[in-house]
């Protein structure tokens, strides 16, 4: 739902731009290599989007696994500190 919803928004973006180049661009051969150029910016940006919301996922899919704190606390030998907070003496 959120891949689909972020491609449409990129979409509407990009349709934006080829209307501008459409409406400003009078040279045929110009205003065919701009639209190729926005057609290009659409795919790399729907894709590098993709890539870091599956990133994401899978990230916070393995930060919910039952044990993942203690697992990162021992890889970097954190278990040694303390970290409970100091009384306060009077």
């Amino acid at each position: 739902m959120i891949k689909g919803m972020t491609h449409d928004f990129v979409d509407a973006v990009q349709s934006g731009k080829k209307q501008f180049v459409t409406a400003v661009v009078k040279h045929e051969g110009l205003a065919n290599t701009m639209n190729k150029f926005i057609d290009s910016q659409a795919q790399y940006t729907k894709q590098a989007f993709d890539t870091g919301f599956d990133c994401m996922t899978s990230f916070g899919m393995a930060a919910m696994k039952k044990g993942f704190i203690q697992e990162v606390v021992s890889a970097y030998g954190l278990d040694k500190f303390d970290f409970t907070p100091a009384k306060k003496t009077k």
